[in-house]
């Protein structure tokens, strides 16, 4: 949370660059590490409301790509011709619910998070159920070699989950972005090269 009265450069340069949240930031600084999102690529976005993470994916896959968006809430970010928007709970989401061109993609995100309680073990948690929510869902629509992103708050349940990252995907790393604020216990795995088994 911001601190009232304490400009955000992330917040200000969002809006000057006409995306809908500065989560932005945090996407396109792991992009330009890892590469995740290639030209024609088939994305699934979990959690994407208010939309600023469809408007980098549909610049970067370009016109011969297309980007899922999936969330309780409608993006407010304008939409693209290759961005489409499934109003759906990921805790109860089945695969044929997805479009069939999304039943199997290049790359799945989650920055899906909890609503906070201040309750640290709590938070972790629910964060916790999300990104294991995340993970069973990308196993049911990944493309073998295939990447995952995913948020999670750091706790007691964080060291098991990238372990079991770390069978199935052959590379897993660990990132907190420039733009994520200091105090945030938030923090980003990212799979790469997905093992299908």
């Amino acid at each position: 949370m911001a601190h009232p009265g304490v400009k955000d450069p992330f917040r200000a340069k969002a809006k000057k660059e006409g995306y809908s949240a500065r989560s932005v930031y945090k996407l396109k600084e792991i992009q330009q590490r890892y590469h995740l999102l290639q030209t024609g690529a088939l994305v699934a976005d979990l959690g994407c409301h208010p939309g600023s993470w469809l408007q980098f994916c549909s610049q970067t896959v370009g016109p011969r790509g297309r980007v899922l968006g999936i969330d309780l809430k409608a993006p407010t970010a304008p939409g693209a011709a290759n961005v489409a928007f499934l109003q759906a709970d990921i805790r109860t989401l089945s695969r044929e619910q997805l479009p069939p061109w999304a039943r199997q993609v290049d790359v799945v995100l989650s920055d899906l998070a909890p609503n906070t309680t201040g309750v640290k073990w709590l938070d972790h948690e629910r964060s916790l159920e999300l990104a294991r929510k995340a993970l069973e869902t990308a196993r049911g629509i990944l493309k073998p070699g295939g990447g995952f992103l995913v948020k999670i708050f750091q706790g007691e349940g964080f060291d098991p989950f990238r372990r079991d990252l770390e069978t199935r995907f052959q590379r897993v790393a660990l990132e907190k972005p420039r733009s994520s604020r200091s105090e945030s216990r938030e923090v980003y795995l990212i799979g790469l090269g997905y093992i299908k088994n």
